[in-house]
């Protein structure tokens, strides 16, 4: 009898310790913003990111966490390409994307995106 309630409490246990190490995963509605930034090529192999990135400044708070830069889903790659290692001002909005290798992940789905001329002039 006791063996048998002792293996029970070890199951649940393990289950309920179990739930809580899975992945937490990014909740939120998709959000309509604007953003600045250093647009990078980041393209690595294998990866299945889009290999474009913003280098965020100033940074922004996502879900709690600090976000430094964001991946940018674009069809318009020419575009992208004009841009490299430009600071520029991006307009779209925020999703969450998942793949086979990777976790969620919050992807910028880019709508306008445009050099800033005023980095200039915030920089001391």
């Amino acid at each position: 009898m006791f063996s048998r309630r002792f293996f029970a409490c070890t199951v649940s246990l393990l289950l309920c310790s179990a739930a809580s190490l899975s992945a937490p995963s990014l909740s939120f509605k998709a959000t309509r913003l604007t953003v600045l930034g250093t647009l990078t090529d980041d393209l690595v192999l294998g990866e299945e990111a889009s290999g474009w990135t913003i280098q965020l400044n100033p940074v922004i708070i996502l879900d709690g966490k600090l976000i430094s830069s964001i991946e940018i889903k674009s069809s318009n790659k020419h575009r992208l390409a004009s841009l490299e290692d430009k600071f520029v001002q991006a307009t779209g909005k925020l999703i969450v994307l998942s793949g086979r290798n990777t976790s969620q992940r919050p992807v910028f789905e880019l709508s306008s995106i445009k050099e800033h001329k005023s980095r200039k002039a915030r920089e001391p």
